[in-house]
């Protein structure tokens, strides 16, 4: 049993990536935080060569370490000229002339290497490697992420010394606290060891209005049942914070023997969201009430200038309304999408089952609608399901809309979509302008957003944020006839009805990494922050 039940399900829930290789190298479990960091599922991994993933000039080093602490699991001697004990003893890093390193951290090795990603790139992870035997872990835990990572003396604070939750695990009847660890005084403003001693304390702490929806969560996780709650706490300092708290039950022969969770502070979260709201509404209220009066000014401008004027200069005096009226018209319709983006932004959801192919035509013939004399196409699999947010059908018409109202000419736009296991990928094909870097590059995080580089329309921002928030990805390859806008989201098994696994992405000029091989966007020479008609 190379991971323990209530191990297991501490792992689930926490958001740094933890793996556990056993004696044959092979990963024995893998949590979806690190499954995400490389864009697999997690049951993808289990029971595979662990070291298979990593790139080939890293390898060597890392098979050594991670078999000299194997070793050290099973009790085998090692020389004192091992990598590992010179390591462990002296805190002197080994660094050959690879592109793995590793440094003596208590407890564990500090590591350094690069895995291959779902997409085919390599993503370079820094973390821990500890050896443990039977409780809580059999072989050698992982923790890996992206940033610099911190030492730590024990495996599972190594999950939690980094972090800003507070990690527990609970009794099932919630008469003791099995472990607890986190910032507990500084989220909460009590002594970690009251908590310890009366765990019922922090039900205490629970603000009057939210203790109902406590209750049924608690009732929930002692029947078997995982959940997600969000409630108040009043601190004894009168400090009102909100706390998010993902918990699941820790199961052994059909029986719950222990609770799981983390307490997460989302008070900042709270506020921002609030903030939004307010300023969302005030913005919209004035932008629309603004533009009405523009409107009707400029058709009673309009309407004197047909009354009054010569045709020559009445024609001109209409010429320079219609300018009005479409830029006001335009401010609208931005308004009202910021709206949707607002919401996006404020809504707390997790991606579900979308069923592609509906989702696709509508937005197709949507499309044609605008434009009759354009040839728009599509092509799906019958079936296709993406695990994402409900808003990636308001993501897909923005994107073939897009396509059509920035066409170089008549438009010509197709739409493909591919599935894999994995991957459900909607690859938008038009005539349009080249994207300019001013657009893509500040979309994809290449650029910050300032006063000089920034993008002019909300379009493409509620598509980033529908494709970032269902752990997707969105990319950009650009030609001198047209672009390929492609979006990237998990696939499921499972119909739209019922629900599946999470999936995360990686490839492409993406929102978060490299471009990928054959992927990567160019700048060519047609391409420039002033090319008419290409603001999206």
């Amino acid at each position: 049993m190379p991971i323990s039940s209530g191990t297991r399900a501490f792992c689930d829930l926490t958001r740094d990536g933890v793996a556990v290789v056993d004696a044959q190298l092979r990963y024995r479990y893998v949590n979806e935080t690190a499954a995400g960091l490389v864009g697999f599922d997690a049951g993808a991994l289990v029971g595979v060569d662990a070291l298979q993933w990593v790139h080939p000039d890293d390898e060597p080093s890392l098979r050594a370490l991670v078999t000299e602490l194997l070793e050290t699991v099973a009790g085998a001697t090692r020389t004192d000229d091992d990598a590992v004990d010179r390591v462990a003893e002296t805190g002197d890093d080994v660094d050959d002339e690879s592109g793995c390193t590793s440094a003596g951290v208590a407890g564990g090795v500090a590591v350094e290497f690069r895995h291959r990603t779902a997409a085919g790139e390599w993503r370079r992870l820094r973390g821990e490697l500890y050896p443990t035997a039977g409780e809580p872990v059999d072989g050698v835990l992982a923790r890996v992420r992206p940033a610099e990572s911190v030492a730590s003396t024990h495996p599972l604070e190594t999950l939690a010394d980094c972090s800003t939750d507070v990690s527990w695990i609970a009794a099932p009847d919630w008469s003791r606290l099995q472990y607890v660890d986190g910032p507990v005084e500084s989220m909460l403003g009590v002594d970690p060891a009251a908590i310890r001693r009366r765990p019922r304390r922090l039900l205490e702490l629970v603000h009057a209005d939210d203790r109902s929806q406590i209750d049924r969560a608690m009732t929930q996780l002692s029947a078997g049942e995982a959940t997600q709650v969000d409630y108040r706490i009043e601190r004894p300092d009168g400090e009102v914070r909100w706390l998010r708290v993902p918990a699941e039950p820790v199961l052994e022969h059909d029986q719950v023997v222990a609770i799981a969770g983390v307490l997460r502070d989302v008070t900042d979260e709270y506020r921002r969201n609030r903030q939004l709201a307010v300023m969302d509404h005030l913005l919209r209220h004035s932008i629309r009430n603004e533009m009405n009066v523009v409107l009707g000014t400029a058709s009673r401008i309009a309407d004197r200038a047909s009354a009054t004027l010569a045709a020559d200069a009445s024609s001109a005096v209409h010429t320079d309304v219609e300018t009005i009226r479409r830029a006001a018209t335009g401010l609208l319709t931005t308004a009202e999408k910021q709206r949707d983006v607002i919401d996006l932004l404020c809504r707390e959801r997790a991606p579900r089952p979308v069923a592609v192919e509906p989702a696709v035509r509508r937005a197709v013939d949507a499309a044609r609608a605008l434009e009759p004399t354009g040839e728009i196409s599509s092509t799906c699999p019958p079936g296709a399901t993406a695990l994402a947010l409900p808003e990636l059908e308001d993501a897909l018409a923005e994107l073939v809309e897009n396509a059509v109202r920035h066409a170089d000419g008549r438009p010509n736009v197709h739409v493909d979509v591919t599935v894999t296991e994995t991957t459900v990928t909607v690859a938008v094909v038009d005539n349009c302008p080249p994207v300019p870097p001013t657009e893509r590059h500040v979309i994809a995080d290449r650029w910050e957003v300032d006063h000089l580089r920034h993008t002019a329309g909300m379009g493409l921002w509620l598509v980033y944020w529908v494709a970032d928030r269902s752990g997707g990805r969105l990319s950009f390859d650009t030609h001198e006839t047209g672009n390929v806008v492609t979006l990237s989201v998990p696939a499921t098994r499972e119909s739209a009805a019922t629900g599946g696994p999470v999936e995360s992405l990686d490839g492409g000029d993406t929102a978060d990494g490299d471009a990928a091989d054959g992927g990567a966007a160019t700048d060519g020479g047609s391409e420039s922050a002033d090319d008419a008609g290409t603001t999206r």
